[in-house]
């Protein structure tokens, strides 16, 4: 196995414990919470409920910390390799410097590290308009509040978006309320629960079938949603899901990716590495680096960093290029241009697929 992959492996461990960490604490504000809004409740219960929470958040703190600890070691043991060989500074010189400062402040301002960007512009000297930063302030101040169960902030950024988000088909807004009438019910609030539901109504139309299992919640609220085959519905990763959705359609309004543009870059870069080092001998040797602009083998990034529709030729079984790009002949099957030229005879050319004869030049180039 690769040193990407052993980290790769060894990291989702560390963000695994400290998944179940986190639950544990939302678990134990949500036990808070209903003993400071309900005073007519079962005390010995809540209390059992809260010491078994802090000690399933104890063990998990402790398998958090040695994840961490763990993580250090396998770092220190696995980047042994010296990548200098790889690097081209002409890359990060010049015109490209500021697009590469533009990078780093946008990843850490969708961070919210808004101290640490206000030292990196200090440092670089990298202008950084306020008008671009304003937007990353308030998403991580919504992102923030939902980490922290308060719906009020991003159910108010819906408001003021509707249009919008309605012209995308989002479900952002219903998701939102589903979370607050779900609160309602596992605080075991029926009349604040029947209430809500008038709320809802307005998405009849879009989440017909949510709608219907969430007003089936309603005859579990005295027993316990918990206890329920509705008990799916108070499963926290829901507010896991819920700050990823909203940070997704926010960078969308703001024509922005969701994932940041930087991570995208060094993670292309830490799958590409092993590949390229294994050849680095043949590189070396050949001179092939830095010879033209394409790396000297292909690399498999995977379907999380492809981006662009691609084509390949059925009949060369090559992906088409700039230079040899797809056209449409006139029976509207798809061939490569380079194929195109082979195939053509006496300026006409049989379709390899139907009976139709077309000239080359009746061909239409087709844009991805």
């Amino acid at each position: 196995m690769d040193a990407v992959s052993v980290l790769q492996k060894e990291f989702c461990k560390v963000n695994s414990k400290h998944k179940e960490l986190q639950e544990g604490l939302s678990n134990l504000d949500d036990l808070v919470a209903a003993v400071e809004n309900n005073q007519d409740l079962d005390c010995n219960w809540y209390l059992n409920q809260v010491k078994t929470e802090l000690t399933n958040i104890s063990v998990s703190h402790k398998d958090w910390h040695g994840s961490i600890s763990r993580f250090g070691k396998v770092i220190d043991k696995q980047l042994t390799e010296n990548v200098s060989f790889f690097t081209n500074r002409d890359l990060i010189s010049g015109r490209n410097s500021q697009l590469l400062h533009q990078l780093i402040c946008e990843h850490f301002l969708r961070q919210g590290n808004l101290e640490l960007v206000e030292k990196f512009v200090q440092d670089s000297g990298h202008k950084l308009e306020e008008c671009k930063k304003r937007p990353f302030v308030d998403l991580n101040q919504i992102v923030g509040s939902l980490r922290k169960r308060d719906l009020l902030p991003a159910l108010k950024w819906c408001e003021n978006n509707r249009p919008a988000l309605k012209k995308r088909g989002s479900s952002l807004e219903f998701m939102l309320h589903r979370l607050n009438f779900i609160s309602l019910i596992k605080e075991r609030n029926t009349a604040g629960a029947l209430q809500y539901a008038q709320i809802l109504g307005q998405f009849v139309e879009t989440h017909k079938k949510q709608l219907q299992r969430l007003m089936g919640s309603l005859l579990y609220v005295s027993t316990g949603i918990e206890n329920s085959v509705y008990r799916d519905l108070i499963d926290p990763q829901h507010w896991s899901d819920i700050c990823d959705l909203f940070t997704k359609e926010a960078c969308s309004l703001m024509g922005l990716s969701k994932e940041s543009p930087l991570s995208i870059t060094v993670d292309a870069g830490c799958k590409a590495l092993p590949a390229l080092n294994s050849i680095r001998q043949v590189m070396e040797a050949k001179q092939l680096w830095g010879l033209k602009d394409e790396l000297p083998c292909e690399v498999d990034l995977g379907p999380s960093c492809q981006f662009h529709s691609l084509f390949a030729c059925p009949i060369l079984r090559a992906q088409c290029t700039k230079s040899n790009p797809p056209m449409r002949l006139e029976c509207g099957h798809v061939i490569s241009n380079d194929a195109l030229k082979r195939l053509a005879i006496s300026n006409k050319v049989k379709c390899p697929y139907c009976p139709q004869e077309t000239s080359p030049s009746e061909a239409k180039q087709i844009y991805f």
